[in-house]
């Protein structure tokens, strides 16, 4: 995990809440707002690096013991597998909103 570097962590106005990002090293970002002990994880961005080498979960890893609940909406549908492995794994508790192609939103309770 390493390869992340330090976790930073920012605030920034998003319409009329205000949005939480985690930013580590070589673009890898997570956005989403903040509750205490609950996250609403609206954006996961491994920035311009190659996919599949870990960076996403390695970021959740350090984000994880932040909160007790973490919940991942607006998830793109191409995105769908990464998430529901993540879940299996228990980085995040609940997958919410699903953008299917189409612009289409469901609501899928995992």
């Amino acid at each position: 995990m390493e390869r992340l570097g330090d976790m930073n962590e920012n605030k920034y106005i998003y319409g009329k809440r205000v949005a939480t990002v985690y930013r580590f090293d070589n673009g890898v970002r997570i956005i989403g707002f903040k509750q205490e002990d609950y996250f609403d994880l609206r954006v996961l961005t491994i920035g311009f690096n190659t996919k599949r080498i870990g960076l996403g979960e390695s970021a959740l890893k350090l984000v994880r013991p932040l909160f007790k609940i973490i919940s991942v909406n607006e998830i793109n549908e191409g995105a769908l597998p990464f998430w529901t492995k993540m879940k299996e794994r228990g980085l995040v508790n609940n997958l919410g909103t699903v953008k299917w192609e189409g612009n289409y939103d469901y609501t899928m309770s995992c």
